[in-house]
Formats: structure tokens, sequence, C-alpha cells
């Protein structure tokens, strides 16, 4: 018998759309940040390393989109025999750059008689209402996926994003009255110093503006960051899986009960990872939520009309 997940999930979500299971190839269309290349701030995120990101056919960055797409979905029908696939623009800030250019690398992500759409990963502050229409005119764009991280700005600022939340939701809303492409808001639970009311008070914020679907992302400490020199230092201490069990479904239990959960853990390669041990199990990862969500009786959006009444 298979029981019906305490959550809407990414892979029923696709399945509906498309009758079929999808996988997602992620790509690079080559671009930066503005927090890395000075625009607004230097030295990128603390915790990101795009090397974390890498898919196992290799490093990407100096790669034609074409190539790269190959061999993911080369990669992932030999893995997974997977029919069809969604092409993922993941490293970096895919709408950061010449959008005419970029337009045709998204182009290229598209130009395979098995891809089914388009996904881009970006920032609050790199969109506007000109990606908008290009995306829309553009088609296939299953979602595109805007960094927030956390509602606090104090953390905001301590992890070097070099934007605001209230960007962020401006972000939506100019998005929403020019797009129809859904939107997915990526957040990060165990971010340094933030407790579980803060990452609550995330969820709840998410939960009053017209997103889509939320990306949940366990944070893990990757060699060759800043985060990493923190917690070698004692600076940072990753929570234990139990409190990233806890601490997620609570998140989930305010988060609306339509909003697609595309993820509710992440990972890095082992050899660049160095804490927490359990994140590099994502599929423990992802059963411990569950099973303590099935333990608990809970599920997605039990105590989101708490917040609305």
């Amino acid at each position: 018998m298979v029981h019906a997940k305490p959550y809407r999930d990414l892979n029923g979500w696709l399945k509906e759309r498309f009758g079929c299971k999808v996988f997602k190839v992620s790509l690079s269309a080559g671009t930066t940040c503005p927090n890395i290349d000075g625009t607004l701030a230097t030295g990128g995120c603390t915790f990101c390393n795009d090397a974390s990101y890498a898919p196992r056919t290799g490093p990407r960055r100096e790669k034609p989109i074409r190539e790269q797409l190959a061999e993911g979905i080369a990669y992932l029908r030999k893995r997974h025999k997977s029919p069809k696939f969604i092409a993922y623009f993941q490293s970096f800030t895919s709408t950061y750059g010449d959008r005419e250019v970029l337009l045709d690398k998204f182009r290229a992500g598209l130009d395979h008689p098995d891809v089914v759409g388009l996904a881009l990963s970006t920032r609050p502050d790199c969109l506007n209402a000109g990606w908008a229409k290009d995306l829309n005119d553009l088609g296939k764009v299953c979602w595109i996926e805007i960094g927030l991280q956390t509602a606090n700005d104090a953390t905001l600022k301590k992890i070097n994003r070099a934007h605001t939340s209230r960007q962020f939701a401006e972000a939506v809303k100019m998005w929403k009255q020019n797009s129809a492409i859904p939107i997915c808001a990526h957040v990060i639970v165990g971010l340094p110093g933030e407790t579980k009311e803060e990452v609550l008070t995330t969820a709840r914020f998410l939960a009053d503006l017209p997103i889509d679907a939320v990306k949940i992302h366990n944070l893990h400490v990757v060699k060759g960051t800043q985060l990493a020199q923190e917690y070698l230092t004692g600076g940072y201490q990753p929570l234990t899986l139990e409190e990233y069990v806890d601490w997620t479904i609570g998140f989930l239990e305010l988060t609306p009960p339509q909003y697609i959960i595309h993820r509710v853990n992440a990972h890095a390669p082992r050899h660049l990872t160095l804490a927490p041990d359990w994140s590099v199990n994502k599929l423990a990862v992802f059963n411990a939520v569950e099973k303590e969500m099935e333990q608990r009786d809970t599920r997605q959006g039990k105590n989101y009309y708490q917040v609305i009444c």
C-alpha cells in the first residue's frame, strides 16, 4: 500500500503535469552574482561553493549548454532510466548578465526532444518586468526559483546575501503582476545564529506572499567557504538531524497546503562536506522528515489556518 505524502511534493506535481517521472538536469549559464563581482558585495554567500552543485559528469561552466545537457541526460538516463527532463539552470544567478546572451542559453537548454521545460535559479534583485516578458515569450518555463534563505534581515547581512526580505517580497509581487510563471522560494534552515522561531517566522512570511512553491535546504558546511572557516574555528555549529527534522516540520505545518514542496533536504558531495555528517545521506534526511511527520500525525499546512484566522 502506498501512503500519501504529508506534503505536496514536486515529484508528484511533475508527474501530474507531464504524465511521467521527470528529472532535473543541472546546468550552468556561466553567470556570477552581484554579491560576488563587487556590484553589491564581494565574496558571495558565506555558505556557497559552486563546486558542491556540480553534476557527477564534472565541471560545466565552460561547456556549451547543449553539451552539458547531453551529458546530464545520459547520466540520469543510465542511473534512473528517466524518460523526460527539466533543464535546470542552478548555478549562481541565472538572470544576472546580458539578457539576450542568457536567453540564447536558455533556448539551448530547451533544444532537446526529451526536455519538457526549463527552471531558473536567481535572486530577487536580478528580476524585472523585462525578464518576466522575455521568459513568458520563451515558453516552457516551469518555475523560477528565487533565493530568500531567511526573512531575517540581520541574518541576510551576516551571510552576505546583499539583499533584504522586503526586496524579495517586492520581486514576488512584481513577478506576479507580469508573469504566470510559478515562483519557488528557496530557504535555508540552520543558518548561523538563527533559532527555530526565526525559521518559523520565515515560514509565516512566505505564507503571506503569492508564491507557488518552497524549496527547503538544510545548511551544510562545504570546504572552501567562509562558513567552513567559521565552523573550523568554532564560530558555527550545525543543527543535529533531530533539530533539523523538528524545525522543518514546524516550517511545513505553517506552509499553505497548495504550495509545492520542491525539497526538504540538500547535500554536497562527501569529499566537499565538512559537516554535518548526516547531511550527505539525502535519502535518510528525507525519510527522517516523513517518518517523524507520520509519527506526529501532522501534515503541510496543519497550522497555516491558525495564522490567517
